[in-house]
């Protein structure tokens, strides 16, 4: 079974489309490098009972991996996952791979040995990337939560900030002016501004959090109503920078109690 992170990078495998002719050149170092080592550590394993194997040795693995995460900014397994499935990386492998010998050919291994070296210096002296491999998925993932949340606005009657409230803190008969008889949860949204249509100051949430969970959601939420007043979506404030940006200054907003100011 594929691990999550398996799953994850499958989905969203590096782009090496922004990449420089030199820092391809960085990449298939790193490549012929972890290529060479596991050639190596084959051998070694295979050969370790004898006298020249030992005293040859094989390289330190946590060097390659962390000249590996230092020059191209992205973990060591991600890297091995990306190398082992992505299109683009391998167009990128060695044309000629190293092959293992059996335990008499221990030239073989020193020549092994030799090219792994030649691989790590060229790896360890290069420039770094300017950028993680995994910025274009960022920014494009970025781009598509932009679209996702532009339909969000354009099916919208209201648009708010709210702010998670304890209901407790209101008296009965507000409490009965502003939430549904069958609301449930201790916790609702306090309005603070907005856009478009004028929304109550006090509503009920999107979901219903108990006292364990509420600790762990945001403070802060966008808010998106239909004509209804039904919710069509709900992402915390965090996430919505880029769409705020484009609403600009709030139509309307509450003040500390509760009065309706237009701007």
């Amino acid at each position: 079974m594929l691990s999550l992170l398996s799953l994850l990078l499958a989905t969203s495998q590096p782009s090496l489309e922004h990449l420089s002719q030199s820092e391809r050149s960085l990449l298939q170092a790193a490549l012929a490098a972890q290529q060479a080592h596991s050639v190596l550590s084959v051998q070694y394993e295979a050969c370790q009972s004898q006298r020249d194997y030992r005293q040859a040795g094989l390289p330190d693995l946590q060097l390659l991996r962390s000249a590996i995460e230092a020059k191209l900014q992205l973990p060591y397994q991600n890297f091995l996952f990306a190398s082992r499935q992505a299109g683009d990386w391998q167009r990128l492998q060695p044309r000629d791979p190293l092959q293992a010998g059996s335990c008499d050919e221990f030239n073989r291994y020193r020549e092994n040995l030799d090219q792994y070296e030649l691989q790590l210096f060229a790896l360890e002296i290069a420039e770094p990337l300017a950028s993680s491999l995994t910025a274009n998925q960022n920014e494009a993932a970025s781009a598509q939560q932009l679209l996702l949340l532009r339909g969000y606005l354009q099916r919208s009657s209201s648009v708010a900030i709210a702010r998670v409230f304890d209901r407790s803190q209101l008296n009965a008969i507000e409490q009965a002016n502003f939430l549904h008889p069958d609301y449930q949860s201790r916790y609702i949204f306090r309005l603070e501004q907005g856009w478009r249509s004028v929304m109550p100051v006090y509503m009920g949430m999107h979901s219903q959090f108990n006292e364990q969970d509420i600790a762990k959601q945001a403070s802060e939420w966008l808010i998106f109503l239909d004509t209804q007043k039904q919710f069509i979506a709900a992402r915390p404030l965090t996430e919505v920078s880029a769409l705020l940006a484009e609403l600009g200054p709030a139509e309307w907003t509450f003040d500390l109690n509760g009065n309706l100011i237009r701007k």
